[in-house]
């Protein structure tokens, strides 16, 4: 009896063993599925970190065209300031010409027309004397 005993206790260590055992295959078949699965995201994770890279070196480039860019335009815009100023002044300048031409223009005008009066009197003078 102690022989079947030992015999049932055999037989259930056994099965307790395959059933481990089986249990261990399925572990290590859902370790391979899931290191494999890491893989395959890290791979993507490192393409989709090579494309970024390119990315960023390409938005480095284009910021760099734009400060560029700016720099120019601020230029030219200081250019088109300064122009605005020195035509202002120039409008004001020739506006103040303009008042003092059309003012001696006025100023001729009552002198010629004091000279045409002179002139006129100097005649009926002269013509009454003679």
């Amino acid at each position: 009896m102690a022989a079947e005993e030992e015999k049932k206790e055999r037989w259930a260590a056994l099965a307790k063993a395959r059933e481990a055992s089986e249990k261990a295959i399925e572990e290590a078949a859902q370790l391979r599925e899931r290191t494999t699965l890491a893989e395959e995201t890290t791979s993507k994770a490192r393409e989709e970190a090579v494309f970024y890279k390119h990315a960023a070196a390409e938005l480095d480039k284009e910021k760099s065209l734009v400060k560029v860019d700016l720099a120019s335009a601020q230029e030219a815009y200081q250019e088109v300031k300064e122009e605005c100023v020195k035509s202002e002044i120039t409008r004001s300048a020739v506006e103040e010409l303009g008042k003092k031409a059309r003012e001696d223009l006025e100023a001729e005008r009552v002198r010629s027309r004091s000279l045409s009066d002179d002139v006129d009197r100097l005649k009926r003078t002269l013509l009454e004397k003679e």
